[in-house]
């Protein structure tokens, strides 16, 4: 009556933490010396980053800094004015303790700001951010792979399973610094920075990761003359190369990484005012898992003795699929000042990204929000800021697409233009790029364990002759389980060659002793 035992070990990914917390945001804000007295407030903007996270015992611990950036028109002057608020908050929340090879996800958004103009040098801000905070941790489960002796049959399935998981979150910070061409005024002041970094490549070299990019960073400046002011962009591209430890790593796993920017500081340098030094910081998340491919048993019995098995039903992930996909979106402004007699930049935000799984259609649907942004100026000169929101769909048609599936997306603007609409419009053209990883999950029913008796198998229900009348469709396995004895030897004395009856007929079970 003994028996061998072998288990194979996969790893399952749980939430651990899954809740959203609100910072308020208020500040009383008063204009440096030098700044000219406010006239009249053309956009507040509230614009929140994670710039850390770490995890201490049962805290985890975030870092999140409110970046208030206000435009501004003077009395009497054509001049837009721009100033910059940052407030930094540190906050902690529980989260189990023990956890292996925990992964973050915090993603920040504005709920809403309100400015108020208390005199000509002094501003009362109002707001608040929320960040939502995930929290998965890798779990070691086993299932049996092989068991041998007492007559034990097997029903075994090819699965596809992680067996490990490392990961790591790295905060970058890259200082470039480089001169305006010839042909650009030189910089007054800095209205407006964004950026929009892309990992390009990823290779295993020496146990680490080496990860490569590019960050695209955009600027817009005023600049002054005796004369006049003007607006101008900048658009430069900055590589970088960072590497990252990830103990164990080796060139079987796949790669994951994300990275996100969660500041742009641009600074001039230099009496010319045409150096400028931009400083960015990266936010990093890099995972790596390592799958491998098993026959892993699913149901077993004995010809010999009573056995019952210890059966557990597992989510099983598998290997994700990655997605690239581009949408675009436009919008029309109008201006309700006057005519517009020039752009000078436009940019679009998204905001309120999710997916969810359309049965209808058979495809994941990314949606979200995109504010249109125009800055430019008027038939009087006057700076004119223009905004709106639109609400995009975007349909994911993959094979890969089920309700066993989820997405978790990323969407970034890639590419904004324009076209002057007519004399008081302007219609942006964006092109989002929709990124992320679809992961299917498969419910399998794995042996875990078994309990093998020392009573005999009840065979009394086969004599000289027994007969059984199949359907079309039923598994020889379940066959040969009702009258303990073999598959195979059920398929052997139907010159069956499939574990499955493609028709309804009749199956002689042999008597074996």
């Amino acid at each position: 009556m003994d028996f061998k035992l072998n288990r194979e070990i996969f790893t399952a990914t749980e939430t651990q933490l899954d809740n959203s917390y609100e910072q308020a945001v208020e500040q009383d804000m008063l204009l440096p010396d030098y700044y000219p007295d406010i006239f009249r407030v053309l956009k507040c903007r509230l614009m929140p980053r994670i710039v850390s996270h770490s995890i201490n015992g049962d805290k985890l611990t975030y870092e999140l800094v409110a970046v208030v950036k206000i435009l501004y028109l003077s009395e009497g002057s054509n001049k837009l004015n721009s100033i910059e608020q940052r407030l930094t908050f540190t906050k902690s929340c529980d989260i189990p303790s023990g956890l292996k090879n925990p992964m973050v996800i915090a993603t920040p958004k504005t709920d809403y700001i309100n400015c108020r103009v208390v005199n000509q040098r002094r501003l009362d801000l109002r707001g608040a951010v929320s960040v939502r905070i995930k929290v998965t941790a890798e779990k070691a489960k086993s299932a049996v792979c092989d068991i041998s002796g007492a007559g034990i049959q097997l029903y075994t399935e090819a699965v596809t399973y992680p067996t490990s998981r490392l990961y790591a979150s790295k905060r970058v910070t890259i200082v470039e610094e480089m001169e305006l061409s010839e042909t650009k005024p030189h910089i007054s002041s800095i209205i407006r920075t964004s950026c929009e970094a892309q990992v390009e490549e990823q290779k295993i070299v020496s146990g680490k990761l080496v990860i490569k990019g590019e960050a695209q960073v955009c600027m817009l400046y005023s600049s002054e003359t005796d004369n006049d002011s003007s607006l101008e962009t900048m658009r430069f591209s900055i590589p970088f190369s960072q590497i990252c430890d990830l103990e164990g790593l080796t060139e079987g796993y796949e790669l994951f990484c994300d990275i996100m920017s969660c500041g742009c500081d641009i600074l001039v340098k230099g009496e010319s005012m045409k150096t400028i030094e931009c400083e960015l910081v990266l936010l990093m998340d890099v995972r790596a898992v390592r799958y491998e491919t098993s026959e892993l048993v699913t149901d077993v019995y004995s010809t010999a003795y009573e056995c019952t098995p210890q059966i557990s039903q597992e989510k099983i992930e598998c290997v994700p699929v990655k997605l690239s996909e581009t949408h675009t979106q436009t919008a029309t402004l109008t201006c309700q000042e006057g005519e517009i007699s020039s752009v000078c930049d436009v940019f679009s935000t998204v905001s309120a990204v999710s997916a969810r799984y359309s049965p209808e259609k058979n495809a994941f649907i990314v949606s979200g929000n995109i504010t249109f942004t125009a800055i430019g100026r008027n038939d009087s000169g006057t700076p004119i800021y223009l905004e709106t929101d639109c609400a995009f769909e975007h349909k994911i048609d993959s094979e890969c697409a089920t309700e066993e599936c989820i997405l978790a997306p990323r969407v970034s603007v890639a590419a904004c233009s324009y076209t002057l609409s007519g004399s008081d419009s302007v219609e942006i053209r964006t092109e989002l790029a929709v990124s992320g990883y679809i992961t299917k999950f498969v419910t399998k029913n794995l042996v875990t364990a078994l309990e093998l008796s020392d009573t005999p198998c009840d065979k009394s229900d086969v004599g000289a002759l027994t007969l059984y009348f199949a359907k079309s469709g039923e598994r020889v396995w379940d066959v040969a389980k009702k009258y303990c004895i073999s598959k195979n030897a059920v398929m052997s004395e139907n010159d069956l060659s499939c574990d499955t009856v493609s028709e309804d007929r009749m199956l002689l079970i042999p008597d074996i002793d």
